[in-house]
């Protein structure tokens, strides 16, 4: 006995829902924040080397502080988002960096 399998007609790629499309560019805007954040603070490091002297012992801990700050602002940020909302408490984070960076 030989099973016989029944094909379904292919109707194309399924369209993906308008959520899941603006939760990936929601995804993707906060990685590319986080990416140019911590590229700066590289980026920044010779020229904090030059113009304020110091060793390598000093430019790790400028990137050790800015890691610590970036974590412990991570953790209130779950706070915030507790008592405001997902998309109010992102919509705050990118207007303040964006705030930050300009300044």
């Amino acid at each position: 006995m030989t099973a016989v399998a029944h094909e379904v007609p292919s109707r194309g790629p399924a369209a993906a829902p308008a959520g899941s499309v603006r939760a990936l560019l929601a995804a993707l805007l906060g990685f590319t924040v986080i990416t140019v954040d911590v590229s700066a603070v590289n980026i920044a490091l010779p020229y904090l080397h030059r113009d304020l002297g110091g060793g390598m012992a000093g430019l790790q801990w400028v990137v050790d502080a800015y890691t610590l700050m970036f974590a412990a602002l991570m953790l209130s940020a779950g706070a915030v988002t507790d008592r405001v909302g997902p998309v109010r408490a992102y919509a705050l984070g990118v207007v303040l960096f964006t705030v930050a960076s300009v300044a």
